[in-house]
């Protein structure tokens, strides 16, 4: 494994992490000893992409943050999508997220957060399983069949759900929406449609919200909204 190689494993396990991460917890992860393990960590460090955390602890450097900004212009999505996603917020009143797909996870690459206290948190960048949920079944029918078979032999269930089969993956790309409850978390449901565009679907809408505020007699008003939505940041990506 080279270097570089190394230093992209070391981001994303720190990135997967809820908080810091111990040397020794990265060293195992990586199966190399402490000693190469701090090399490493210490060359990261030195150039902003990790930072010490406390004793033994590291986590990601900020300068990540810069080279997301900077990917964000190169991408444009997330700046075409928020003031659509702001809107839509202001119109439904509850929480709006982007997904798009990064090899075999989906991730959160823009929340507009709903007004209401009680509300679900979607971590930029994390990885989530394609597959379940609203926007993870519906990322995962419009992805092809090498990505759904390394999914299927990685995660074939999650919290007791298992993947949607043909006939569900089907019926989500006809009404090109599709819903969730209490999949990623108990009393959390969702509605997600794709971003359509010529190249294909750049990525998945969502609205989340408690399954009190989200019930399924929503599901129609919502999705008229939600589709108009989605429809506008296509056209403005190209679609």
């Amino acid at each position: 494994m080279s270097v570089l190689e190394k230093a992209v494993q070391v981001i994303d396990l720190l990135g997967r992490s809820s908080g810091p991460v111990r040397l020794g917890a990265i060293a195992e992860s990586m199966s190399v000893p402490k000693s190469s393990a701090h090399r490493l960590l210490s060359e990261l460090t030195a150039h902003g992409l990790v930072r010490r955390a406390g004793d033994g602890e590291y986590a990601l450097g900020y300068r990540l943050v810069k080279w997301g900004h900077l990917a964000d212009r190169s991408v444009g999505i997330r700046h075409v999508a928020e003031p659509v996603m702001t809107r839509l917020r202001d119109q439904v009143r509850e929480s709006v997220h982007l997904y798009v797909v990064e090899e075999d996870h989906r991730v959160c690459v823009l929340s507009v957060e709903g007004p209401h206290t009680l509300r679900p948190v979607a971590v930029l960048g994390r990885p989530l399983p394609l597959g379940f949920g609203a926007a993870g079944k519906l990322l995962y029918a419009y992805s092809d069949e090498a990505v759904q078979r390394r999914v299927a032999a990685s995660l074939p269930e999650h919290r007791g759900k298992e993947l949607p089969d043909a006939a569900e993956q089907a019926t989500i790309r006809e009404r090109a929406f599709a819903t969730s409850v209490s999949e990623m978390e108990d009393g959390l449901s969702a509605v997600a449609t794709p971003i359509a565009t010529p190249g294909g679907v750049s990525g998945a809408l969502a609205i989340a919200s408690t399954s009190t505020r989200l019930p399924e007699s929503r599901y129609e008003e919502i999705r008229e909204l939600l589709t108009e939505a989605a429809r506008e940041i296509a056209a403005a990506l190209g679609g």
